[in-house]
């Protein structure tokens, strides 16, 4: 299998504005570029690394067409993304965001047509739905849907029938320590409240992801929206805020690769990407309980090209493509068909896929319907 070669797993760093739904970053080689307008730009630019392409690959695509995806950053590699067009000839134009509050605002103020695809959450079903944003996916279009393991398509609470997304990857947060700098023994949240940590902190900017934290290091479910729970929660955060140095959803690996923070609540893929750059760099599942949530690839009810948006969920979900995102990015993937190409030295760290006894302590998302904005308000007090 080759080796990742997406400059963002290790080159970039990316800036994501906050606005209207046409902002689309296109990532080249380290350099931004800011397009506003996705038709008319995204038309004469090639995305990814590669040279630009020829006038007659530009006239296939646009006899193939366009698809409109929204996505986390760094979640995606590039040249898999120009590998789809090259076999296509579709054209695709990407909105990233780095928090699932920003995507949420970008669907919900944007016309329903926006967007073919949206990387979710199973916690943001229940609003999708009955705002008539995401359709039932019909699988029988989908070759490649047996490669996702029965496990993992399947949500009780959401999506019994696995009729409104396919699973793509699973972030789970850990503590991430750079032994090298931090020799003290931490083993949960409540390690970082030690005062010597001062502005030592790079966090991931998901609002659910961070009160959580604030929530199980208090004892309380991740979901627990009560009025006592959240007070408990927003006592450890104000205890926590002055060791925090930095909220990052785009990178948070890099202020811990450069050396700017020994500590961060970040990813564990973010994680494991971190260690190949300084070995020093190590993760630890808290012992209070884990933040996991699955998010999910769904096809909107009044997307434009929806046709292509089943060309590309059936490439995402074969087994080679599949691992190479893992290779780029290597989150919980629920691919079993990819993950047996992956090998021991994948399913063997840690990092990329979860222990069998962290899983005792992880703590699902649910939805939280309107109570949502009471967690949103706490992150948004924590920032300022």
């Amino acid at each position: 299998m080759k080796e990742c070669k997406d400059a963002q797993a290790k080159a970039c760093v990316f800036f994501v504005p906050q606005g209207g739904s046409q902002e689309v970053i296109m990532k080249k080689c380290g350099k931004r570029v800011l397009a506003f307008g996705m038709a008319s730009l995204l038309g004469g630019l090639t995305m990814g690394c590669g040279s630009g392409g020829s006038s007659d690959a530009g006239s296939a695509q646009a006899d193939a067409g366009e698809l409109n995806l929204i996505i986390w950053t760094e979640y995606l590699p590039e040249d898999l993304v120009e590998k789809f067009e090259e076999e296509t000839g579709i054209q695709v134009n990407i909105t990233y965001y780095s928090s699932s509050d920003e995507m949420v605002a970008k669907v919900t103020s944007s016309p329903k047509d926006t967007y073919d695809i949206i990387c979710d959450g199973v916690q943001y079903y229940n609003a999708f739905r009955s705002e008539g944003i995401i359709d039932e996916i019909d699988t029988d279009r989908l070759k490649n849907i047996g490669n996702i393991g029965e496990q993992y398509r399947y949500n009780e609470t959401y999506d019994p029938e696995g009729k409104y997304g396919i699973p793509y990857m699973g972030a789970g947060t850990v503590i991430a320590v750079n032994t090298d700098v931090i020799k003290d023994d931490i083993t949960g949240y409540k390690d970082l409240l030690n005062p010597e940590y001062k502005d030592m902190i790079v966090s991931v900017e998901d609002a659910r992801a961070v009160v959580g934290m604030g929530l199980m290091a208090q004892g309380y479910n991740i979901n627990d929206t009560s009025d006592e729970a959240l007070a408990a929660a927003q006592d450890f955060l104000d205890e926590l805020k002055p060791n925090i140095h930095a909220f990052n959803g785009d990178s948070p690996k890099t202020l811990m690769i450069n050396g700017e923070c020994p500590i961060g609540y970040i990813y564990a893929a973010e994680c494991a990407l971190a260690q190949e750059e300084n070995p020093a760099i190590q993760g630890i599942w808290p012992e209070e309980g884990v933040y996991f949530g699955f998010d999910e690839l769904s096809i909107t009810k009044e997307g434009k090209n929806i046709d292509n948006a089943y060309k590309f969920l059936d490439f995402i979900m074969d087994a080679e493509n599949s691992a190479y995102i893992s290779k780029c990015y290597p989150y919980f993937n629920p691919n079993t068909a990819a993950t047996e190409l992956l090998g021991e030295e994948y399913t063997s760290n840690p990092m990329k896929v979860i222990p069998d006894d962290v899983f005792s302590r992880v703590e699902y998302l649910t939805d939280i319907g309107e109570d949502a904005s009471k967690i949103v308000d706490i992150m948004n007090n924590l920032k300022m």
